[in-house]
């Protein structure tokens, strides 16, 4: 049977200037493409013989994705054209445009992984408040000059920048943090930050991984929190919160800034809830 492919691309990735038709490409795999733009994918309806989606972006153009193919109950293939990958990064993905899209048109491999909504939004990577707004924001006019590295040098600045965060955090109705933080985080793949993972997490057990790093721990100890979150070990800290579960919900004192796959979201409210899609997302793998 011939694959009838959905394929979402994003005009403004970080990589969209490579001359690639990547329709063309799929079509030489003998595929039918039906092609939309990211910008277009929440009003699009998609045909209902699609037999696979298949997004070109980077980390924020995934989980709009990963939800159509959540809800068409399809696999998920991603071509990687972002500027930190952290999705293809977590679930080794190949970083070669002519892999990627070989793998993505005809892998059969699939490996189910948690989608997450915060609000209704989707994620498929993490949502931060604390330092990661921060750091975020930094990093953003670094990009064009230091491309992944704009993330470490980011994070250095956020630190400098960011005040803790107070807030309540319950997971599955239970009390699992009340306080201030440096660095909370509702993870799904847990990669983070261009080489990060807040370690911990399961794919595919159906339950988001709460991450939160309290206020009050010396510098010192923040810089090695630091380093375990680019070692994967951030979860497994002393001092550090790590709660598992399908809702977790987030009421602050204030507003905060947040993150959600590596895009920065200015929500203006104070409680913040997130939960596991009904569906797992089946991603075509190597």
């Amino acid at each position: 049977m011939t694959d009838r492919i959905l394929l979402i691309t994003n005009a403004r990735s970080g990589s969209a200037d490579e001359e690639v038709d990547l329709a063309a490409e799929f079509r030489d795999h003998g595929a039918r493409v039906d092609e939309v733009d990211i910008a277009d994918v929440t009003g699009h309806a998609p045909d209902p013989s699609t037999t696979r989606v298949i997004v070109a972006g980077g980390d924020g153009s995934i989980a709009p994705a990963a939800q159509v193919a959540a809800d068409l109950d399809v696999p998920l293939g991603v071509v990687p054209a972002g500027t930190a990958n952290d999705f293809a990064r977590a679930l080794q993905l190949p970083d070669d445009m002519a892999d990627a899209l070989a793998l993505a048109a005809d892998g059969r491999r699939l490996r189910p992984i948690e989608l997450g909504l915060l609000d209704g939004r989707p994620f498929v990577n993490v949502v931060s408040l604390g330092i990661a707004p921060h750091a975020a924001a930094a990093a953003a006019s670094l990009k064009s000059r230091l491309g992944p590295f704009a993330y470490p040098v980011g994070a250095l600045l956020g630190m400098a920048r960011a005040k803790p965060v107070e807030l309540v955090a319950t997971v599955d109705g239970s009390p699992a943090f009340t306080g201030t933080a440096w660095q909370v985080m509702i993870a799904s793949t847990g990669a983070f930050g261009g080489w990060g993972d807040t370690g911990g997490t399961t794919l595919g057990d159906g339950k988001l991984d709460l991450v939160i790093v309290p206020s009050g721990r010396a510098a010192r100890r923040l810089m090695f929190d630091a380093a375990a979150l680019l070692n994967g070990d951030l979860a497994r800290r002393e001092g550090v919160h790590h709660a598992r579960g399908v809702e977790i919900a987030l009421e602050c004192s204030a507003s905060p800034d947040v993150v959600l796959d590596g895009e920065e979201l200015s929500l203006q409210v104070r409680r913040l809830h997130a939960r596991v899609h009904a569906r797992l997302v089946q991603v075509v793998v190597a």
